[in-house]
């Protein structure tokens, strides 16, 4: 499904009404007053499937390491456990999984009330920090000058990037939106980046640049729509075009003309070209091409799972941190705004987790589940979720909402496996496993993954909005290189974060606007 089919019209959010039903609110986490809902367990007969984003089948990811979280739809009876908290009442009540229904007593009115196929558990919550009033993005607990928002800005730079080869006997296809904007027009970005060698058998329709960090060999069409930077050997036996500019360490081999490279292409003295077609022009220069993806220094996950579980808002639920663990009827968890720490989720039946504000979920353990598997974001409402162990899922998955896939990042430490069919509306990060897909994959939002291995097509919609969380981390900090800087000060120069001057100055893919000195995905 391409961008302009899919928002033709705005979709409605996914899945509220079970909610709308039970009377929870759907506020998010800068609303300035209302309740925000509680914790609840419940049982109902239901019927239906969910759908959104990426969709792939029998798929795995080997275990060089770490894997995605995602949601799932399915059909049957459900019980659902919901934790919640009520703002503005101190409610008593009791947790059920039958489907008989259940009394809450209300101490500050004196009301009760029944609800059919579902029973709730609420108590008073007194905040969970500023950030559920508007007043700034969530703190990484013991660093104060780092938030969970600057780990999306700096990492999700590219709609795909891989770790090490990327190998496609099918298609891929990228391109990108902006979910902040109203129209949400298809933009010329969604990049590519790879550390390592870039094999297709398939046409390749690359809607932002294409950053290989050794060789590329194309035996189909290739287009990319931006820059074509390669740290080796380029060979395009098929039909290909680059509009922007081109960057090649090495040989360009083009049989029979088939290579058009309309922006000019930056190659070193000696090296040869012969057959392609340069309308652009032919600079020969020194040229060294940037590794696109940040796989030296990785995230420390599990250190952040970490200090999330010793400062977190479970108490005020309450939730427990074993509340997921040994399931075996169909179970739902609500998440308000907070921040919150589990020590794994072990199911051997569908699991359900409704995220209803600005939410970080940490995860010390596995994701082990035998069910469905499911994460839906409401509107308004965000989430950040942190897994320091493995993840299974022996059923379908589906996570995030394809409207808008920047208000989910999800990043996994552990290999993953993937049994059934997914749909991902996320960005995803799982650096130390290679990602495996026998079917179709179509993904909103991004991937970054240690390594690719398709053997069905692959379409990612890369969500621009992700660039722009608000995060924490001031500008004019001392730095390594540019990935430890974020606009205003994106470039890291003479070991200080400061104002790009050139495209060099910018992590990959991203070039420099040197009339604000930001990185921006694109230069009108």
């Amino acid at each position: 499904m391409r961008i302009e089919e899919l928002f033709t019209g705005r979709r409605a959010p996914l899945v509220f009404g079970l909610l709308a039903s039970l009377g929870l609110g759907l506020g998010g986490c800068g609303d300035s007053g209302g309740a925000s809902t509680g914790a609840t367990t419940s049982t109902s007969a239901t019927q239906g499937a969910s759908s959104s984003g990426a969709t792939t089948s029998q798929s795995t990811t080997s275990s060089t390491g770490a894997g995605p979280s995602a949601g799932s739809s399915g059909s049957g009876a459900s019980s659902s456990t919901t934790v919640g908290t009520s703002m503005t009442e101190a409610t008593a009540g009791t947790v059920g999984t039958g489907q008989t229904g259940a009394t809450g007593e209300t101490s500050e009115t004196g009301e009760t009330g029944e609800t059919s196929e579902t029973s709730e558990t609420s108590e008073t919550s007194g905040g969970m920090g500023g950030f559920c009033e508007g007043e700034g993005p969530i703190e990484i607990p013991g660093d104060e000058d780092e938030c969970v928002e600057d780990l999306g800005a700096q990492t999700f730079l590219f709609a795909l990037c891989s770790c090490s080869d990327v190998a496609a006997n099918n298609t891929i296809e990228t391109d990108a939106f902006d979910s902040e904007e109203e129209m949400m027009d298809e933009l010329t970005s969604g990049s590519v980046g790879v550390n390592g060698t870039y094999a297709i058998t398939a046409g390749n329709d690359i809607g932002g640049s294409l950053w290989v960090e050794q060789w590329i060999k194309s035996t189909n069409t290739l287009d990319v729509a931006q820059e074509l930077q390669c740290g080796d050997e380029v060979d395009a036996s098929g039909l290909s075009v680059v509009v922007g500019e081109s960057f090649v360490e090495e040989d360009i081999i083009a049989p029979n003309g088939n290579l058009t490279l309309e922006g000019t292409l930056h190659i070193p003295p000696g090296k040869s070209y012969a057959g392609v077609n340069t309308p652009g022009g032919v600079v020969e220069e020194p040229v060294m091409v940037q590794t696109p993806c940040d796989c030296e220094e990785l995230l420390p996950i599990d250190a952040i799972v970490a200090a999330f579980a010793g400062e977190n808002d479970n108490a005020e639920l309450p939730l427990q941190d074993d509340a997921l663990i040994g399931l075996s009827e169909p179970t739902t968890l609500e998440l308000p705004c907070g921040r919150y720490h589990l020590d794994a989720i072990a199911a051997n039946t569908a699991v359900t987790i409704k995220i209803l504000g600005r939410v970080v979920l940490a995860i010390s353990g596995d994701i082990d589940v035998a069910g469905p598997f499911v994460i839906e974001i409401a509107e308004g409402a965000e989430l950040d979720m942190f897994v320091a162990g493995n993840a299974s899922f022996s059923n379908s998955v589906d996570v995030g909402d394809p409207e808008v896939p920047a208000a989910t990042r999800v990043y996994v430490d552990g290999a993953v496996n993937f049994s059934g069919a997914f749909n991902l509306a996320a960005n995803l990060y799982m650096p130390n496993s290679v990602l495996n897909a026998s079917n179709a994959v179509e993904v909103w939002g991004s991937l970054f993954v240690g390594g690719l291995a398709l053997a069905g097509p692959l379409d990612i919609h890369y969500d621009e909005a992700v660039l722009d969380l608000d995060g924490c981390k001031p500008p004019g900090e001392s730095c390594d290189d540019c990935h430890d800087c974020l606009n205003p000060t994106p470039a890291c120069v003479d070991g200080t974060c400061g104002p790009c001057t050139s495209n060099a100055d910018c992590c990959p893919p991203l070039v420099c606007d040197t009339m604000s000195g930001e990185c921006k995905p694109t230069i009108e």
